[in-house]
């Protein structure tokens, strides 16, 4: 009996340390060997640390990306009711005053060896030109650089005070420099058979000199560069921007220089949250829009400043430079359509390169635009005004007959192994079309390729650079250039 009751216990002595003791083990081993892992855990290589780190720093770096481009951009845009605004626009004036030549044999070196400027009658076409600006009555009057031949100081200031005269007739006037204005170093007088070099002028003097006709109104100023913006009213600001380089020395290309788009951005970003629209205006141009003028003529970073001004719904940009009348939208992929958004670049033929014309441009209540260019009316005014010149009462015959003749000559000598029957029809092609191509006229490609002319081009001249400029001058012509309608940004898709 004893002996039972003592296996009995036993038995359930056994059975407590099954049922409370053994897990309790168990589990302190598994402690151990968690803590035992742990620890080789947290204890890693070196290599495995170094790609650890760069593994969450790359992480961290695509989140804080990922965040800048989901909060990129302004925002919604303010669909506001514009005050009608009327500007003039001309660009490439290039004047020469009388004082600086006695159209000797110096002089008509300068007018065969040019690009066919009707640099002997600018002061009729500019006094003709003044005339229709004060008849027009515009909101502003702005002018998109190279105000002078080659940025000879005497010509700035006497370009300066004639502008003081639109000015001071109660018409504002706006200027910006172009590749041909500050620290020129062709600039020069032009008497006998000698050309001589001539004074030019500093950033710093063009300032002043034009202190009266944009900067002194200036709403603000760029940091780094002659740019300034203007409020011509509650609803239309004019960003005045200098694309020069010019230090030492004046360079052909432009650029934006990095203080002044950050200045831009801020004067975009003000706009746009008021609804205000900002037309940009610039020398150089924004767009590649030239396959004859393929280098310095855009702006080396035209990129950069592209993404800048559309992210702000900007309508137009307006220049000059090219000396040809273009007009483009900026298209972000072929076959874009009419009603997605892109902005537009209206380039002003050279106000002294035949056909003689500026640009007319009106913003609408609505927010859109209308422009169109118009040659200026010279033999008009030379009848008014009692000029006996036949050159003035008949410019246009003669400024067509002059580009003409000017380009003409210089092709000619371009064709040494033609023959010599050939090169005038050679010639003449390329001078038609040199002259419809600055005018900003339409032709047909196919049609021309068919023509005798061009057909010797090919035959005798392809490849050359001259026969790559005709080529190009054909393909850049098939449109039309002296109109556009632009619609408000905001009533369009986005791309």
């Amino acid at each position: 009996m004893r002996k039972k009751f003592l296996l009995l216990l036993a038995l359930l002595f056994l059975l407590v340390g099954v049922i409370f003791v053994l897990p309790v083990v168990q589990d302190h081993i598994l402690d151990q060997t968690k803590e035992s892992a742990t620890e080789t855990m947290e204890t890693p290589t070196e290599t495995e640390t170094e790609t650890e780190t760069e593994t969450e720093t790359e992480t961290e770096t695509e989140t804080e990306e990922s965040t800048e481009t989901e909060t990129e951009g302004p925002g919604d845009p303010v669909d506001r009711e514009k005050v009608e605004t009327n500007l003039i626009i001309a660009s490439d004036m290039h004047y020469m005053s009388p004082s600086m030549t006695d159209y000797g044999a110096a002089f008509e070196q300068l007018e065969n060896s040019s690009d066919g400027k009707v640099i002997r009658y600018q002061p009729q076409l500019w006094q003709a030109f003044v005339s229709e600006v004060m008849a027009a009555d515009p909101d502003a009057l702005i002018l998109s650089g190279d105000l002078t031949l080659n940025g000879e100081k005497a010509n700035h200031q006497e370009f300066a005070e004639k502008l003081k005269e639109i000015k001071n007739a109660g018409i504002p006037v706006y200027v910006i420099p172009g590749n041909h204005d500050i620290n020129k170093p062709d600039a020069g007088t032009y008497f006998g058979d000698h050309r001589e070099d001539a004074e030019t002028v500093s950033a710093e003097e063009f300032r002043e000199i034009y202190a009266e006709l944009g900067y002194n109104d200036a709403k603000s100023e760029a940091p780094d560069s002659l740019s300034y913006l203007v409020e011509l009213n509650e609803t239309t600001w004019l960003m005045m921007l200098d694309t020069t380089v010019c230090e030492p020395e004046n360079k052909v290309y432009g650029e934006i220089k990095e203080g002044t788009l950050e200045w831009m951005e801020e004067c975009l970003k003000e706009a746009y949250a008021e609804g205000i629209t900002v037309i940009p205006v610039g020398h150089h141009n924004l767009q590649r829009l030239s396959r004859v003028y393929v280098e310095k003529c855009v702006i080396e970073n035209c990129d950069e400043v592209l993404e800048l001004l559309e992210r702000y719904l900007t309508p137009v940009y307006l220049s000059g430079h090219l000396h040809t009348q273009k007009v483009m939208k900026h298209l972000t992929e072929p076959g874009m359509g009419s009603d997605v958004y892109g902005i537009w670049e209206i380039v002003s033929n050279s106000l002294i390169l035949p056909p003689c014309q500026y640009g007319s441009m009106i913003l609408n209540t609505d927010g859109s635009i209308d422009y169109h260019s118009s040659p200026v009316d010279v033999a008009g005014w030379a009848s008014a005004n009692g000029e006996t010149d036949p050159n003035l009462l008949d410019f246009t015959a003669y400024t067509e007959s002059y580009l003409r003749t000017v380009i003409r000559n210089q092709i000619y000598r371009t064709l040494e192994d033609v023959p010599k029957e050939l090169k005038d029809v050679m010639a003449d092609f390329y001078a038609d079309l040199y002259q419809k191509y600055y005018a900003g006229v339409p032709v047909s490609y196919s049609e021309m390729k068919k023509e005798f002319g061009y057909n010797l081009w090919v035959r005798y001249m392809d490849p050359s650079t001259e026969f790559r400029q005709l080529d190009g001058m054909m393909r850049d012509s098939i449109s039309a250039n002296n109109h556009a309608e632009i619609p408000n940004p905001v009533h369009l898709k986005r791309p």
